[in-house]
């Protein structure tokens, strides 16, 4: 059995989803959902909610005697207790619970035990690209867009349409998330924007955020704009279905828009993403995108 633990907002949810999906299918594994982090009773930076309904994957759930087995065993059971002796001797990546190492791809992943409880945010397309047609089979949307997003999806696939996604909320009022992560500036906006429409023919700009009229305020935009704010709440996801339907992107640094860009399948597209995806950057972020994305 693969678990993944579940956690933070949309866009993570898909990273851990997609990794472990990949591991279970390497090792021809069942793969098991842990979401128990959201329904823990206490306070959080940033309030999230388990988001992975909108998608055509099909969840298994791990139970609470499941949960123990891997994160409480009964140590006055002898077995138990020869099972966590053998079990501390592995390396990381063998033991029952694996928890991710670093930021960057971990080589060792595949090495994993076929039991597992992983861990971590796994933010690389290097965890689950040789498993790509199944991820994206996992991650069709059920629902096609109505009401006004239907609308918007007519503009969208009648126009050269670029996505470019404004993420400010927690990243700009959270001191804490400040600190860690940061928001990308207007500089990087207006250079990717020109960077984008100089390779791109009549480009329109569809602009997702979830503070819309900052961005009407701020974002000079040298071409057509469309500013989409109706989608807060449960249903921010449907953001990243339109995302999705544009021809190019120009992300935050949020794997939310990352995988607004992702899924959109065309072989032509063109994305570009910011070099600092962390304020203090720390991290080693070289394979968080895919080849062929620009960074700036």
């Amino acid at each position: 059995m693969i678990v993944s633990e579940l956690i933070s907002g949309l866009g993570n949810q898909l990273f851990q989803y997609a990794a472990a999906r990949a591991l279970s299918i390497e090792k021809q594994s069942p793969l098991k959902l842990d979401r128990t982090w959201f329904d823990a009773d206490i306070e959080r930076q940033t309030p999230r909610q388990y988001g992975l309904d909108p998608f055509a994957l099909k969840p298994h759930f791990l139970s609470e005697s499941e949960r123990s087995f891997f994160l409480n065993p009964d140590s006055r059971n002898i077995l138990n207790r020869v099972r966590l002796k053998w079990n501390s001797l592995q390396p990381y990546y063998r033991q029952r619970v694996y928890k991710e190492p670093h930021f960057h791809f971990d080589a060792n992943f595949f090495n994993a035990a076929s039991t597992s409880y992983l861990i971590g945010y796994w933010q690389s397309e290097c965890y689950f690209g040789a498993f790509e047609k199944q991820i994206r089979q996992d991650f069709q949307f059920k629902q096609a867009p109505s009401g006004k997003n239907a609308e918007w999806a007519q503009l969208i696939d009648a126009s050269n349409a670029i996505s470019l996604h404004v993420r400010r909320g927690d990243m700009v009022g959270n001191p804490e998330v400040v600190k860690t992560h940061g928001s990308c500036g207007i500089d990087y906006y207006l250079a990717a924007a020109t960077k984008i429409a100089e390779e791109v023919d009549s480009p329109v700009f569809f602009v997702f955020s979830d503070e819309p009229q900052w961005c009407r305020e701020h974002l000079n935009l040298a071409h057509p704009a469309y500013y989409i704010d109706n989608n807060a709440g449960d249903a921010a996801y449907c953001d990243m279905q339109l995302m999705s339907l544009c021809r190019h992107h120009v992300i935050a640094n949020s794997s939310f828009s990352w995988w607004g860009a992702w899924l959109n399948q065309r072989s032509d597209k063109k994305v570009i993403a910011p070099k600092r995806w962390f304020a203090d950057n720390s991290k080693d972020t070289g394979d968080l995108t895919p080849a062929g994305w620009l960074r700036m």
